[in-house]
């Protein structure tokens, strides 16, 4: 009876979590879908294209301004909790390093690469710099691992909606593609200094921040593989953002990038629900490996599957949405969406694969998955643009994507288990199969 409680009331904390999780992410979805149609249809597809070209460069550079210790200070918070004060502090210090090592190199990229347009590099600059604020938003992995991130989501969502407003202001008075970036920066700053606001506002004083010099080494030993993991599963989105820009133009860029913002616009969902359940992962995996292994299994398998669906059904929404939302000056986006849509159901298992490795410490396994299909990206990038041009890059996301697990497998040990259950869930509908006899069995009885 009174495990059944605790069960209970962990399920509870999870739901109300999750909820509050899976909320924010709808509504930033959504916002983001709707601001991605303004602003697309107001700026047209080579100034776009610009837009496009600035945010990926940044994001590329973003593993750098979390050195991997998101994750890992979610774990640290809630295997420590009366050692928040100590994580806080050391891991708040090293993303700062990182996050100066990351504007470091975004404005030696743009300045080295620049694409044509008048202050690129100095516009990358600013939107890079606007990271150093997000440093201090380590507490939210606090809030996260407490299982209570409501105070945080309202004031998130608060600064969401108001950036929003500012730029349709943008939009109704004319304005060019470089206040769009400025209005970025702006409200990446907002929402770090959001959060600490929301702290203070539901928990009282913030911890007193201690830097343990001692946790530096061991932090950066176990955080480095999960940062070079990240740098991986930016490079499988954004690069062909930047490979486009410079081999095909802006003008194809913006169009692509209007078929890929669709696509990875669901993505947030799988991502969001691995998030919430983390902190539950961790204490089943002790509690009940059974359970927590089939658990596993299960969500893969409704990830992979509601995957599918948005994938095949892009043959009905695809052409109909883009004339709609984006106009015609985008309907050449309509084929590039119905390839790169397909790249969901992979992406849906591995929010919870990179999950698993974490909680089972193997830092390196979600790192090497990442590396090796982030190097097969870049490769079949190189290969397929110059000759199918935007199409080309949607492929080679496919395939990497897709082949990456499937590939190590046989060679590494320690990822086989995982490999398994994403080819389980690849083929989903086994559990049709699976569901029909039960059915007969309970018709009879």
């Amino acid at each position: 009876m009174f495990g059944s409680v605790v069960i209970s009331q962990a399920r509870t904390r999870i739901l109300k979590s999750g909820g509050w999780l899976i909320a924010k992410q709808l509504i930033s979805m959504l916002n983001t879908l709707v601001l991605a149609v303004l602003i697309a249809r107001h700026l047209g597809p080579e100034q776009y294209g610009v837009l496009s070209y600035a945010v990926s460069l940044v994001a590329l550079a973003a593993p750098l301004t979390t050195m991997g210790l998101r994750n890992l200070s979610l774990r640290e918070f809630k295997l420590h909790p009366d050692e928040t004060g100590r994580i806080l502090g050391t891991v708040t210090v090293m993303r700062l390093c990182g996050t100066l090592l990351s504007v470091a190199v975004v404005y030696a990229v743009a300045s080295r690469f620049p694409i044509p347009h008048e202050h690129i590099a100095i516009l990358c600059l600013i939107l890079a710099g606007a990271a150093l604020f997000k440093t201090i938003d380590t507490i939210q992995e606090y809030f996260i691992a407490d299982q209570n991130p409501r105070p945080f989501v309202i004031y998130s969502v608060f600064v969401l909606l108001t950036f929003s407003l500012i730029k349709v202001g943008l939009i109704v008075s004319g304005q060019s593609v470089n206040a769009f970036i400025l209005a970025n920066a702006g409200q990446t700053v907002a929402q770090s200094l959001g959060v600490v606001i929301a702290y203070r506002r539901f928990s009282g004083v913030p911890p007193g921040f201690s830097v343990d010099l001692a946790r530096v080494p061991r932090y950066l030993k176990q955080a480095f593989p999960l940062m070079l993991g990240a740098v991986s599963a930016v490079i499988y989105l954004k690069i062909d953002i930047l490979f486009l820009s410079y081999m095909a133009g802006k003008e194809v860029t913006g169009i692509y990038s209007v078929a890929a913002r669709l696509s990875e616009a669901w993505y947030m969902l799988p991502a969001t629900l691995a998030l919430a359940a983390f902190p539950r992962m961790v204490e089943l995996r002790s509690s009940a490996p059974k359970r927590y292994a089939r658990r596993m299994q299960d969500a893969m398998d409704v990830f992979a599957a509601f995957g599918t669906l948005v994938a095949a059904s892009s043959f009905f929404w695809a052409k109909p949405m883009i004339a709609l939302l984006f106009g015609a000056a985008y309907l050449d986006a309509v084929f590039i969406l119905q390839l790169y849509v397909w790249v969901g159901i992979v992406v849906a298992t591995r929010a919870l694969i990179h999950k698993w490795l974490l909680a089972e410490a193997l830092f390196w396994g979600s790192a090497t998955i990442h590396m090796t299909g982030a190097t097969l990206n870049v490769g079949l990038n190189l290969l397929l643009i110059p000759i199918y041009g935007a199409a080309g890059a949607a492929v080679a996301t496919v395939i990497s994507y897709t082949l990456a697990p499937l590939l190590l497998a046989p060679v590494i040990p320690s990822l086989r288990p995982v490999a398994v259950m994403q080819i389980k869930a690849i083929f989903w509908p086994r559990r049709i199969a699976e569901l029909l006899p039960r059915r007969a069995r309970l018709s009879t009885e």
